[in-house]
């Protein structure tokens, strides 16, 4: 019963620590904030990409700092560099600062990202409740999603009196993120053995280990592809859709509509994501969604009207049901001691994907337009994903 009511306690601990963590009031600004700071649309486009580099660059080496210190300890770090961005933002008037401050923000990502997770799942598998994940998960989805969707309307009238309110805010919000930190329970893992030698040899094996769980579980390999395909093509229509909405006719008050529409509903769907579970196979729910998606894409870019935001509303709700599922499925093969590393592993290749494809499709629709643009992006996402599926069917048939 004790058992049970540490986990309880720690699966509550880390429902108030995302709604914290995730109170960033300039998510809907800081272009703007950028803009009145004297950066250019250039300058803009470089700090993000060097946002994304970081995320690159330290996905992977974060996540072993989850593993072989503890999740607690990679958390603590990554809220760390949360005040560091806000306390860089602030302070900011020119680009080698802002550089600063989006490298700080890379570093979070990475610190977060894959920890929160593991450290979720090991606390119910300590208690024998790893069936209750995807429920947990998708609490923690909507938690973060409700969090975000109210710091970008706060962060607006907090903007209308002053810049040092936005970011200001966001430092104190940060600073009460730890609290939960500190109260919550390490869960037990199984540890890495010791490799002899110096420090980098232990994490070189902590690499190893990581891409021996790709190599050694085939049956991940689809859905692992698949996830990361999807999910950048969403940044891609999430990003470049408000302009593109407005390029259609639509009022800047209607795509806010959209996106806060868009928000809420991945709220509903991913706390309904474990019943989903419950009543369907994995492989079905990824086919069959892989199919919606691919027929709700190609009627967002020729559908007409009202038609084109249904159809990417319902596209964000399809990847924000599924995130959840997938994430239990993927866990069900790891061990602790590798839980953080591999899912850094998958962040990695996300995040390489969106880095080299973003650009690429911003300098696409400059030279053809957006309707082009996305049906390009549908062709490539098409050919990728329905190539892989048809190469890994051969492969089988070839083994049989």
């Amino acid at each position: 019963m004790m058992n049970i009511l540490k986990t309880k306690n720690n699966i509550y601990l880390l429902y108030f620590y995302l709604f914290f963590a995730q109170l960033f009031f300039d998510r809907a600004l800081w272009v703007i904030y950028l803009g009145d700071k004297g950066m250019t649309l250039g300058e803009i486009g470089v700090l993000e990409a060097l946002l994304h580099l970081a995320i690159v660059l330290f996905e992977v080496p974060t996540g072993m700092i989850a593993d072989l210190y503890g999740r607690k300890v990679s958390l603590v770090i990554g809220n760390l560099f949360s005040l560091l961005y806000g306390l860089f933002m602030l302070l900011s008037g020119n680009f080698s600062m802002f550089t600063l401050a989006f490298l700080s923000m890379g570093l979070m990502v990475t610190l977060h990202s894959g920890a929160e997770q593991a450290f979720a799942y090991d606390t119910l598998k300590n208690d024998k409740r790893e069936k209750d994940y995807t429920r947990v998960i998708g609490s923690m989805t909507a938690i973060s999603l409700l969090s975000l969707s109210l710091a970008k309307f706060l962060g607006g009238f907090m903007a209308e009196v002053s810049w040092e309110w936005v970011y200001g805010s966001t430092i104190v919000t940060h600073v009460l993120a730890v609290i939960p930190l500190l109260f919550m329970k390490e869960p037990e893992r199984e540890k890495t053995e010791e490799i002899s030698g110096r420090w980098y040899n232990q994490w070189v094996h902590q690499f190893r280990l990581g891409v021996n769980v790709w190599r050694s579980n085939r049956i991940i390999h689809a859905p692992v592809v698949l996830f990361i395909l999807a999910s950048a093509v969403m940044v891609i229509m999430v990003f470049y859709g408000q302009e593109y909405f407005v390029e259609l006719g639509y009022s800047s008050v209607v795509v806010g509509a959209v996106f806060t529409i868009e928000g809420l509903l991945g709220v509903v769907m991913a706390k309904i994501a474990y019943k989903v579970e419950e009543r369907f196979k994995f492989f079905n729910i990824l086919y069959y969604g892989l199919g919606l998606f691919l027929v709700f894409f190609a009627l967002f870019i020729f559908a007409t009207d009202w038609a084109i935001l249904l159809s990417f509303l319902i596209l964000a709700q399809l990847l924000s049901l599924f995130e959840p599922i997938f994430s239990s499925f993927v866990q069900g093969f790891l061990k602790s001691n590798i839980r953080s590393t591999f899912l850094s592993l998958i962040g990695l290749m996300e995040s390489f994907v969106i880095m080299i494809s973003f650009p690429l499709f911003g300098y696409a629709i400059e030279r053809t337009g957006f309707t082009d643009g996305f049906a390009w992006l549908l062709l490539i996402f098409f050919v990728l994903a329905g190539g892989y599926l048809v190469g890994q069917r051969m492969k089988m048939k070839g083994r049989m």
